[in-house]
């Protein structure tokens, strides 16, 4: 049901124009990461166990391999020209990246809250269907923005929703047994921190003109007030 519903929200994206609208839907993305980041996947970590300082240290960790990962491969956006062919590819992967992730950790605390009592796992899908509607809307926006078709979008996104049922079965055998799922949140909200604050907020800046400033610090500031006010109706 989770992965099935990434579809739709990918069909919405299409459907509402979303991919004429790619600046909005960028700083819509940047406060969506954001907020899922600091208000769900991060605070979902430590409440699985994760020690203040372990949780500090894989965000860290993290943020330095995605960096040195772009050093490396000459992966980071081009944003003072000559870069079109790029067509910041390198979003494509990092947002998919943290988005399987994510994915694969909702499936594995759907599959937990179910084999700790029936109510509470069907609540928590719940939420999670709640949350990744307009995840799943940012994520399209990062995709088109990096250059890919439609049909990729569409492909890249079933596939990465599918780990959902992959975290699912894996956590119900394997990830809770040896305690990785908080690790896995710390990661995930990692890479969509560093994904937001590296690569699509300085796209915010780049606009010389104040009404386009203006209308993407609003879509900015809906996409935290988005997120926080469903954490808000989950709880």
């Amino acid at each position: 049901m989770v992965s099935l519903v990434s579809i739709l929200a990918i069909f919405l994206f299409f459907r509402l124009g979303g991919d004429k609208k790619l600046g909005g839907l960028t700083s819509l993305a940047a406060g969506v990461l954001l907020a899922v980041a600091w208000l769900d996947t991060l605070p979902e970590a430590l409440a699985n166990g994760l020690s203040f300082s372990n949780l500090s240290l894989t965000v860290l960790l993290t943020i330095v391999v995605l960096f040195l990962a772009e050093a490396i491969f000459h992966w980071h956006s081009c944003q003072h020209g000559n870069c079109a062919s790029e067509h910041h590819r390198h979003l494509a992967w990092f947002n998919l990246f943290g988005d399987g992730l994510h994915n694969f950790v909702d499936g594995a605390v759907i599959a937990a809250t179910f084999l700790a009592d029936v109510k509470l796992g069907l609540v928590t899908t719940a939420a999670v269907i709640l949350h990744e509607i307009p995840q799943e809307i940012s994520d399209a926006g990062i995709l088109r923005f990096a250059g890919l078709p439609r049909k990729k979008i569409y492909g890249f996104n079933l596939l990465f929703a599918l780990l959902a049922v992959a975290g699912g079965v894996l956590a119900y055998f394997f990830v809770l047994k040896f305690f990785a799922l908080a690790f896995l949140l710390a990661i995930a909200g990692a890479n969509f921190i560093y994904l937001a604050l590296t690569d699509l907020m300085p796209l915010v800046h780049e606009s010389n003109e104040q009404q386009k400033i203006i209308k993407q610090v609003i879509w900015f500031l809906i996409g935290v007030v988005l997120i926080y006010g469903l954490e808000m109706i989950v709880k």
